[in-house]
């Protein structure tokens, strides 16, 4: 993290940086990342739709009584990602993700891959996506002993956290969402309970570029925007409630200025719904992922942080 400063803001320039900042620091708890227990399964009808799901060895910690599950959607601007990275690190990300949570908490993580522009995708696939992988948890994984009663938790960064919001505001994903909506746990089955929003841009400002349009649209970058979809709900006067579920939404301190803005005003705007903000300091757009795993506190201090936000999501 001390290294992240003199990298400034700007994504592009401080990516790859970043992963050579914590590559040895990831490495050098490959053994222990390792021995998390990870399987794979198809989630849809491509071959894009696999899920990794991480097992923890023990269970949850309290206050859980449901099998806590989080769905961890990671970044890549439309265009890059996947849910190992072969290519840095001994292929360990996004396992340190899956191993920090299991092997902490006893939290069952999915990482997923999603379909990006250059497998078809465009708005709301984002959005279908992160409905089939819940479709799986509640016809899948909730069939698995000990599975029967989950408590579901939703973690989308960057453009993953954009299809995580595609998914709860847009009328497609209404009825998929009432499925996992509830105030109260009133037996078995999957309930959505909270969702954290990591370095998100919830709108893309005056930003018109290729793959804007290519994903969300010629001439629906705003449209498509998480605020633009709110917008249009709003005016219907269908804006979505949740019930039962917290939004947690986070910025690193060396974000772009455009994720504190449209953070800030997507808490304005989504009066419905409870939601907290809070800056990680010292992160920039890449490194808290990065961070899980490695055993330093001060890298380790948002995921714990988000830990027990869901531990006080858990139901009764």
């Amino acid at each position: 993290m001390d290294k992240l400063r003199p990298l400034g803001r700007g994504i592009e320039d401080l990516l790859l940086p970043t992963f050579a900042a914590y590559a040895q620091l990831i490495i050098a708890k490959e053994k222990e990342i390792r021995s998390t227990r990870r399987e794979t399964y198809k989630y849809g009808p491509t071959e894009r739709h696999q899920l990794d799901i991480y097992y923890p060895d023990k269970p949850p910690t309290e206050p859980f009584r449901a099998k806590p599950v989080l769905v961890f959607l990671y970044g890549g601007g439309f265009v890059g990602g996947n849910k190992v990275n072969e290519e840095f690190a001994h292929g360990l990300v996004f396992g340190n993700v899956g191993h920090f949570f299991a092997s902490r908490y006893g939290i069952t993580v999915i990482v997923a891959d999603y379909r990006l522009i250059s497998h078809g995708a465009k708005f709301p696939s984002g959005g279908e996506d992160v409905k089939l992988v819940v479709d799986w948890i509640i016809n899948d994984l909730s069939k698995k002993e000990g599975y029967e009663s989950i408590d579901l938790f939703l973690l989308g960064n960057s453009a993953g956290g954009i299809h995580v919001t595609t998914y709860l505001l847009a009328a497609d994903f209404k009825e998929a969402r009432e499925k996992v909506l509830a105030e109260e746990r009133k037996g078995a089955g999957v309930l959505l309970r909270g969702v954290t929003l990591l370095g998100v841009p919830f709108h893309w400002g005056g930003e018109d570029n290729a793959i804007l349009r290519a994903y969300l649209g010629e001439g629906k970058i705003w449209e498509n925007s998480s605020l633009g979809i709110l917008e249009k709900e709003k005016k219907k006067g269908t804006e979505p409630t949740l019930p039962g579920v917290k939004i947690q939404i986070l910025v690193s301190e060396l974000d772009p200025e455009l994720m504190f803005e449209s953070a800030k005003q997507l808490r304005k705007e989504w009066t419905s719904v409870d939601t907290t903000y809070e800056v990680l300091e010292g992160h920039n757009h890449i490194s808290p992922q990065l961070g899980l795993g490695t055993g330093i506190e001060k890298e380790e201090a948002w995921g714990v942080e988000i830990a027990e936000f869901y531990k006080s999501r858990a139901t009764k």
